[in-house]
């Protein structure tokens, strides 16, 4: 072989080397387009609220660990429940006990403060006071039940639920003749537990009624002469989203209660009224049926 023959087979070979090196380099750029191209297809299909698991399927071997994709997840998340930006904080007063010769200067000051009350009355006060009766009802309280008579002894000692289920009836029929309304939330004499076991609850709710016990109590009835003592046990207990306050128509608590409005109302609460069509369970036992 002559030496310009051994020149030319080495030019061929340097020719082939270099353009299998530049094939490779060509192979290899068009591997970082397509890579490039489901990857910014990933993240468009991401910022999408598309699942990352459906932007992989852009290359089969483009392998990316499955989360939670920002859109769905923005949807799924449940807001609490606001009222003008804020957590909405309630409180229903409540007063046992009347109508009595205090019940009207209660009326006056919740009427004074644009707020509806719940009274839970005894029949044999009702009967004796159809004016307070027809106030209270007229000026948007509602007229609850609290029995006839406050008799622990008939009301819990015979073993069963007739005594306590009758006075309920009769009161709410007393109070259905003086207004033209059948109340059916009712609150048991010295709340339902423990002396209203599983069956006795049950025949109060076979009998159509509703009943509530308190989440504050004011033990306003332990306080004649120290109404500043019933403010501090509101203090004290006033804590969840939602509360119902007892209180009494006692002398005590007239002379407090708009101080226990101004406080309740300086922590951010509305008050609300008893509404059967919004019927929640407020009772010891936490009892659904009541």
């Amino acid at each position: 072989m002559s030496k310009l023959d051994g020149r030319n087979v080495l030019s061929r070979s340097s020719r082939h080397r270099k353009k299998r090196t530049l094939g490779k380099m060509f192979m290899l750029l068009i591997m970082l387009v397509i890579i490039g191209v489901g990857a910014f297809a990933g993240v468009k299909m991401l910022l999408n609220g598309d699942s990352l698991a459906s932007a992989s399927s852009v290359r089969e071997d483009f392998v990316v660990t499955e989360v939670a994709a920002m859109g769905s997840a923005a949807k799924d998340k449940a807001a609490p429940t606001l009222y003008n930006g804020m957590k909405r904080k309630v409180v229903y007063l409540t007063f046992d006990d009347g109508p009595n010769v205090h019940t009207p200067q209660l009326l006056d000051i919740l009427k004074s403060n644009d707020i509806k009350g719940t009274f839970f009355m005894l029949g044999e006060n009702a009967k004796e006071n159809p004016e307070i009766v027809k106030r209270m009802y007229d000026e948007g309280h509602y007229p609850g039940l609290h029995s006839m008579t406050h008799d622990y002894a008939k009301l819990y000692k015979s073993g069963g639920s007739k005594n306590f289920i009758d006075e309920f009836k009769e009161a709410q029929g007393i109070v259905n003749d003086i207004i033209g309304y059948k109340p059916t939330l009712i609150r048991a004499p010295y709340g339902s537990a423990p002396q209203i076991g599983e069956e006795f609850r049950g025949d109060i709710a076979n009998a159509g009624f509703k009943m509530w016990d308190w989440t504050i109590d004011s033990y306003d009835w332990k306080y004649p002469g120290n109404p500043g003592a019933i403010l501090s046990q509101v203090q004290s207990q006033l804590t969840e989203d939602t509360e119902v306050v007892l209180m009494h128509d006692r002398e005590q608590t007239t002379q407090i209660l708009q101080q226990v409005i101004d406080y309740i109302r300086s922590e951010g609460y509305e008050f609300e009224v008893y509404n059967p069509d919004q019927h929640f369970v407020c009772n010891f036992r936490h009892d659904e049926r009541l």
